[in-house]
């Protein structure tokens, strides 16, 4: 089969890999839609101890049922599916507490965990345990669900927001996640939402989404914006999409007091932050890590027919042409936002 095999910093070839032969309990997916991860370009770039060559990336994918172990029921085959990566344990003291994104023996399909690595979706086919399917109604298209799984993280950090009713938010990062975080925002029923970035044309999708306000901050003072806009007060909720000192510091500035920031970036490992305006003005900060129950609410919502997806998606390659898109979105040379590679 054709798969895009990462061989380290800045290598990744098209190879002829073995098909996956499904082990008791498996199913063989055939790949119709991969959608590329910021943390997969990261991983390209060696900068991410979670993509350890060698290893076929991509956890964001949809495709059809083709072939199943002998104890899987033969209805499956043939079924359109989306996957939940995330390959958690069931026994750990974070599975039963229903914790299943911070189970310390999961696979993540696509990825290089603790207990090992597993190919993923950027080739033609994909080998994963029955109970990780979701399946996919005739309304949503293999597109939209390759972006279930950035949507349920998108979901997840939103809920811990808590009501949304008349509240204001902050969204720093208009990338794939914090746009994906303004739809969320949106459908659970935020009064008005501010955007910030340094790129226009990321700004300019966010105010077509439905972002009442945008702000690139390497032109404008976001907080002192936002402090206008809000008579002083700040925003009731602020979301962290990036991850670096700069927009912590961003959340803290332009959070009310007691508002909450909540945290979803992770391009840096340690951040330098105003430590005593948290303290001082009780601001309450929310880690938020991936998803546990919401890849399925996600489909739900996209067959509801309220949230559309299609509107992120900026291009559409096959994946013959993965290693040049890769290496453009590396070097920064793409204006593509969310790219989907097709089999």
């Amino acid at each position: 089969m054709k798969a895009l095999l990462y061989n380290g910093p800045f290598d990744l070839t098209l190879k002829d890999l073995p098909k996956p032969v499904p082990s008791p309990g498996e199913v063989v997916i055939k790949i119709k839609a991969a959608s590329i991860c910021g943390s997969d370009v990261t991983g390209y770039k060696g900068k991410s101890n979670m993509r350890i060559a060698p290893l076929v990336m991509g956890h964001e994918f949809s495709g059809i049922v083709a072939e199943i172990s002998e104890d899987v029921n033969k209805d499956k085959i043939g079924a359109r599916v989306a996957v939940v990566p995330n390959l958690y344990c069931g026994k750990c003291i974070n599975c039963l507490e229903g914790n299943i994104n911070l189970c310390d023996f999961r696979k993540i399909v696509g990825t290089t965990m603790a207990v090992g690595g597993y190919n993923g979706a950027m080739a033609e086919y994909v080998a994963v345990r029955q109970e990780a399917l979701l399946y996919l109604p005739d309304s949503v298209s293999f597109h939209e669900a390759a972006l279930l799984e950035p949507f349920a993280v998108a979901l997840h950090a939103v809920k811990k927001a808590g009501d949304l009713t008349n509240k204001s938010a902050l969204i720093v990062g208009a990338g794939p996640i914090g746009l994906l975080v303004l739809k969320c925002l949106k459908y659970l029923g935020a009064r008005s939402v501010v955007v910030t970035d340094l790129v226009d044309n990321r700004l300019e999708l966010a105010r077509k989404l439905g972002a009442d306000m945008v702000i690139n901050t390497a032109k404008e003072n976001a907080s002192e914006a936002i402090k206008a806009m809000t008579n002083c007060i700040g925003v009731d909720i602020a979301l962290d999409a990036v991850g670096i000192s700069a927009s912590m510091n961003q959340c803290i500035d332009s959070v009310k007091n007691n508002g909450k920031i909540i945290l979803i970036g992770m391009a840096s490992q340690h951040l330098d932050f105003e430590f005593k305006q948290v303290v001082c003005r009780e601001i309450q900060m929310f880690g938020s890590y991936t998803y546990t129950t919401e890849m399925q609410e996600c489909l739900d919502i996209l067959n509801s027919g309220q949230v559309n997806l299609n509107d992120l998606i900026t291009g559409v390659f096959p994946i013959e042409d993965g290693p040049t898109i890769f290496a453009s979105l590396a070097e920064g040379n793409s204006e593509d936002i969310k790219v989907i590679l097709t089999m």
